[in-house]
């Protein structure tokens, strides 16, 4: 339905006109003026609307004039626009809006909020042409009628985008579109493809909620806006705590090359009410006899999605080091050496550790400049052949020790096989609890390593866990080796029996 276009009892339309404010002495004190169309045919009444509302609009302008002249002062002055963005509160509003339509569509009343809303649009209408029936700002009204209109049209986002907005006024320097600080981050950090990938995604959701934005001219409302969006599509808290520091990425490099002083993005997050059992889960000991006992451990399966023995020896590469996923499958065969070291009394002796380290050349990367480590290979890990595994590709020279891991069609490593487990842990080995993940792994060495009572530096340093002291800044490869060996020979699971080796091993 058009603006005022009304459709009476028995189907035939008249259209309805809210008189402005500064108008209503020239019309008797009257609030409005409707006038029937005289047919109820839609196509027909669009027509006859249109050509009437325009020839009103040349009335309002005579008899604005006409009172001008006759009264010898200006017209009424109408409000001056609040320094408020558009296109932010439009967005704040919809997410009200969005509940109120969900409430009422419960209740069988969904008709009912159509026709509010209809009338509301009229309303903002009428603020914008001048008149003053609610307290609101030029900006406000037309924030409140764009969300609105996106609401009745179901366009959304899409409608967002596409409205006017008041934009801040930055000072000095250039205007850079935001799609080209990132181009410029692309080109200076070289990411992943999965991270360009994502990040890109993130910065088209976010202009379809604020608009096209030059870096200088986004402000923090905007930042909250695109966070209330977020949680009007159902995005949990949790999620919406990744996606606002990712987007803050691109701030912070613009604020590093002094294109905005500080990030909008700083500070905003959702308060996550979830209780600690809500969240990701360790394994426990249940879990683990599922996962160890399944076939690609007991029975020698080796699914060509799981990367052939990758299959095996991540799960508990990852429950004995409480590595990452990633860190994991990009191993290179030299990454795994014995190394020497000495105790506290000056006594010479060696161990065999796993480097995970940044290396451009190999394509290898870490989360963190805190994530570089190496740290001990525990004896069960030994016993069950990891050596050996790790000389056979150091033999066939290869790029990396799980060779048959298949990434992406993006370039992406553990991709493919992180889908692959998810599925293998579901509906192979029976573990039912969606809190539990492979990333799980990483939170059961931290949690069994607490049980065994180890030095909290210690299990931090080797899972590569950074605590924000500034100690963080004398450990990873240079971490002394002797208190991280005497650390990973108390590391216990209680009540997990090893599996067995596999076949070509024993």
């Amino acid at each position: 339905m058009l603006t005022g276009l009304i459709r009476r009892d028995g189907g035939r339309y008249s259209t309805r006109r809210i008189i402005p404010l500064d108008l209503r002495p020239a019309y008797g004190g009257k609030r409005e003026i409707v006038k029937a169309l005289g047919t109820a045919d839609p196509a027909e009444a669009k027509r006859l609307h249109v050509a009437l509302w325009a020839a009103q609009d040349r009335e309002f302008a005579g008899a604005r004039a006409a009172m001008a002249a006759a009264e010898k002062t200006p017209a009424v002055e109408t409000k001056a626009a609040k320094p408020i963005d558009i296109d932010a509160y439009a967005a704040r509003a919809l997410v009200g809006l969005r509940k109120k339509r969900a409430e009422y569509l419960a209740a069988g009343r969904l008709e009912n909020f159509n026709l509010e809303a209809r009338e509301g649009l009229e309303i903002y209408q009428a603020i914008l042409d001048g008149g003053d029936d609610l307290d609101l700002s030029l900006s406000e009204a037309e924030g409140m009628r764009v969300a609105t209109l996106a609401i009745l049209t179901g366009e959304g986002a899409a409608a967002l985008a596409a409205a006017p907005a008041v934009k801040p006024t930055a000072s000095g320097g250039p205007r850079v579109p935001l799609a080209d600080v990132l181009d410029k981050w692309k080109a200076e950090r070289t990411p992943q493809p999965r991270t360009v990938r994502d990040l890109t995604r993130t910065v088209k959701r976010f202009e379809a909620v604020v608009g096209k934005l030059a870096v200088q001219d986004v402000t923090k409302q905007h930042v909250i806006a695109f966070k209330d969006a977020l949680l009007s599509e159902g995005k949990t808290p949790g999620n919406i705590n990744v996606i606002i520091p990712f987007l803050g990425t691109l701030f912070n490099y613009a604020v590093d090359n002094d294109l905005i002083p500080a990030s909008p993005a700083k500070g905003i997050k959702v308060v996550d009410k979830r209780r600690a059992k809500d969240k990701r889960l360790h394994y426990d000991r249940d879990e683990l006899k599922a996962v160890f006992n399944g076939p690609v451990h007991m029975d020698g399966a080796r699914p060509v999605g799981g990367g052939g023995e990758a299959a095996y020896w991540l799960p508990l590469l990852a429950l004995y080091t409480g590595a990452r996923q990633t860190e994991l499958g990009q191993l290179h065969p030299d990454d795994v050496y014995e190394e020497a070291y000495l105790d506290e009394e000056g006594g010479e002796h060696s161990a065999w550790v796993i480097r995970f380290a940044e290396n451009e050349k190999r394509g290898q990367k870490v989360k963190t400049e805190g994530s570089e480590r190496r740290i001990p290979i525990h004896s069960d890990l030994i016993g069950l052949g990891f050596l050996k595994v790790a000389a056979a590709a150091k033999a066939e020279r290869r790029e990396r020790i799980f060779h048959k891991i298949n990434p992406t069609a993006e370039g992406e490593l553990m991709g493919n096989w992180s889908k692959w487990f998810g599925r293998y842990l579901r509906k192979v080995c029976g573990v039912a609890d969606e809190r539990v993940v492979f990333h799980s792994f990483r939170h059961s060495f931290k949690h069994y390593a607490r049980n065994c009572r180890l030095d909290k530096e210690v299990h931090a340093e080797i899972t590569g866990h950074e605590s924000g002291d500034t100690g963080d800044d004398y450990g990873g490869l240079a971490y002394p080796l002797h208190p991280l060996v005497e650390g990973m020979a108390r590391y216990r699971v209680p009540g997990f029996i090893l599996p067995p080796p596999p076949s070509s091993l024993r």
